[in-house]
């Protein structure tokens, strides 16, 4: 009995513990983790530029978008093993600064390159697009995405390419 009384002490000691937060040095409360747990600012968890919602976002007025001369390329017959590469060019049709935080192929053999500072509304820029056709013989066509501040969160850049064996 005297084993059993014990026991029942320890584990709601344990069980407390693992729910209490200890307070920090500086009057914040820290997790079990040990990070602290610090208010977020209500007009940061409201501001609808960073909402998920689409017309939330276009209401807020503040908005950067992307408007491209052509979403698409064709680079009709290439020979395998070679390297072709497509520039897309865009504007800031928005009235906020453009951020790309990434752009990603499906796959290796496509490479994009873009700018990785801020685009001011109004200005331009240019995401270069480098296609290695080595072992991709037949019709490709690939996708880029590109992940930026805009509305949509992302736009798929497209091109196609027919790649030809080497005659030997």
């Amino acid at each position: 009995m005297k084993n059993t009384f014990y026991l029942l002490i320890v584990t709601s000691c344990l069980a407390a513990c693992s729910n209490s937060t200890k307070s920090g040095v500086d009057g914040n409360t820290q997790n079990e983790s040990g990070t602290n747990n610090q208010e977020i600012p209500q007009e940061l968890i409201e501001n609808k530029a960073t909402a998920s919602d689409p017309e939330a976002k276009a209401s807020a007025g503040q908005m950067a978008q992307m408007t491209f001369k052509s979403l698409e390329h064709d680079f009709g017959d290439i020979l395998e093993n070679q390297n072709v590469e497509t520039t897309y060019e865009f504007t800031n049709t928005g009235n906020a600064d453009l951020l790309i935080s990434n752009c990603q192929a499906a796959c290796g053999c496509t490479v994009p390159d873009w700018p990785r500072e801020p685009i001011a509304p109004g200005k331009g820029g240019k995401i270069k697009v480098v296609f290695n056709s080595a072992g991709k013989g037949g019709m490709n066509n690939k996708i880029v995405t590109v992940y930026a501040n805009i509305p949509e969160n992302q736009i798929e850049l497209k091109f196609k390419a027919n790649v030809k064996a080497l005659t030997k």
